[in-house]
């Protein structure tokens, strides 16, 4: 999955954590809904990121979050 698209969801999930406070967590189904990728690459996009870290999720899956890295990690990229 390309980059932007990873840095689209972070972007997303920052911005929740900043306006409802940490961990921003959002509904799976509102990020598929408000990002403009296709429901199987909005998914496999946030596997990634739980993969690597930088997002968690419920146990369900039906919720996903930032973790500390990444929020760290969007934050620096914002900044550029």
């Amino acid at each position: 999955m390309p980059d932007s698209a990873k840095e689209k969801i972070l972007s997303l999930l920052a911005k929740e954590w900043e306006l409802k406070g940490p961990p921003g967590i959002m509904d799976v189904g509102d990020i598929v809904s408000i990002i403009s990728l296709a429901p199987s690459d909005s998914m496999e996009t946030i596997r990634e990121l739980f993969l690597s870290g930088l997002v968690d999720m419920n146990t369900f899956k039906t919720s996903a979050y930032l973790t500390p890295e990444g929020y760290a990690h969007i934050s620096t990229y914002l900044k550029r």
